[in-house]
């Protein structure tokens, strides 16, 4: 009996471990994008590279299941892609400690890395507001070397993160987050943010009163008066602020166009150096769009992993999951118009709310 309650209380206190170290990895993984540091960003992916190898045990790891050959397939390509561009390899390590991030949090208990989640958000909302509105940077350059489109991409990403976070774990839909996140994103004067922070706030809202339709009319109709009212009055900043005023006619389709074009029978299964495609010298081998340059760093295995993607929002609309499911899409919105993800740092964000159905089944 004394050696049954031991080996409990071992796996207990594993069992916490695990949850907390996790935490703990979300927080480094937010201090890493603020000081823009590649070594923070090494030392995070090692570490869920050793959480995954020391907490699991031997027999839980299942090595062969579907999601480990995923990643397995991935880690292969990545490295090959090594021999066919000059990407480096420093790529492949953050990548695997984001796979390994993603699939740790589908096993823990999701209360106990509650905390850490809010943390890591408010960690990120605070720098990027004290930037703003104490120091009074221009929103470019809130982070040195980006401009205020990954600033914007941290807030999206964080604020759907927690979103989903509170929803899976607990149920609830507070509406303070997606309009901090709102108002953070007009002050950046960001097209696809803005637009995706808009959304999201009327998703959770009508998510808040979908038993009450009266009041879910009453609010909504309030919300458009106030629309309405902060266009009159900041609209022209807003345009003069960002590119609305260019609609449609940016360099991206440019970038995408030349990506495609380039695209040949090998470079296909390898991904392609952008580095060597024109044009694209001139913003620093970005082609602003996450999905792109994961076919540069891993060539075919983006496509597996475009043909999963899809497959998860198969399921979240099988399974009724109509919240994920939205937070999903603006979350591959925002991706698409920028390269922040898909080796980046918020890559285990994607990857959770991405396959967060399989631990549902």
């Amino acid at each position: 009996m004394n050696h049954l309650k031991q080996s409990m209380k071992t796996s207990i206190d594993k069992t916490s471990f695990i949850s907390h170290f996790t935490g703990f990895l979300f927080i480094l993984i937010a201090l890493s994008d603020i000081l823009h540091s590649k070594e923070v960003v090494l030392v995070s992916a090692i570490l869920s590279v050793l959480a995954f190898l020391f907490c699991f045990p031997m027999k839980d790891r299942k090595f062969f299941s579907e999601s480990m050959l995923f990643i397995l397939f991935l880690i292969i390509m990545s490295l090959i892609n090594l021999f066919f561009t000059q990407n480096g390899i420093g790529g492949t390590l953050p990548l695997l400690g984001n796979l390994l991030l993603a699939y740790i949090y589908l096993r823990v208990d999701n209360k106990k890395v509650t905390l850490w989640v809010i943390l890591a958000y408010l960690i990120t909302i605070s720098f990027i507001s004290y930037s703003l509105f104490v120091l009074k940077l221009p929103a470019n350059d809130i982070y040195e070397g980006l401009s205020r489109n990954h600033a914007g991409f941290a807030v999206v990403f964080w604020t759907i993160f927690l979103l989903f976070h509170l929803k899976v774990t607990y149920n609830r839909f507070p509406i303070i987050i997606p309009l901090i996140g709102l108002i953070i994103s007009f002050s950046l004067f960001g097209r696809t943010s803005l637009i995706v922070s808009g959304a999201l706030l009327l998703i959770v809202f009508f998510y808040n009163f979908k038993d009450n339709i009266s009041m879910r009319i009453i609010v909504f109709t309030i919300f458009l008066v106030i629309c309405y009212y902060l266009w009159l009055k900041f609209g022209s900043l807003l345009i003069e602020g960002t590119n609305f005023s260019e609609g449609l006619d940016t360099p991206r389709w440019k970038l995408w166009g030349i990506y495609f074009q380039n695209i040949d029978f090998i470079n296909f299964f390898t991904g392609i150096d952008l580095n060597t495609l024109p044009m694209y010298n001139q913003f620093g081998g970005n082609p602003h769009n996450s999905f792109i340059k994961f076919h540069s760093r891993v060539g075919i295995g983006s496509i597996v992993f475009i043909f999963l993607f899809f497959i998860s929002v198969f399921k979240y609309v099988i399974a009724k999951q109509f919240y994920i499911f939205w937070l999903l899409i603006l979350l591959t919105t925002r991706a698409f118009f920028d390269s922040d993800i898909l080796i980046g740092n918020f890559d285990f964000i994607f990857f959770i709310i991405t396959f967060y159905w399989i631990k549902t089944e």
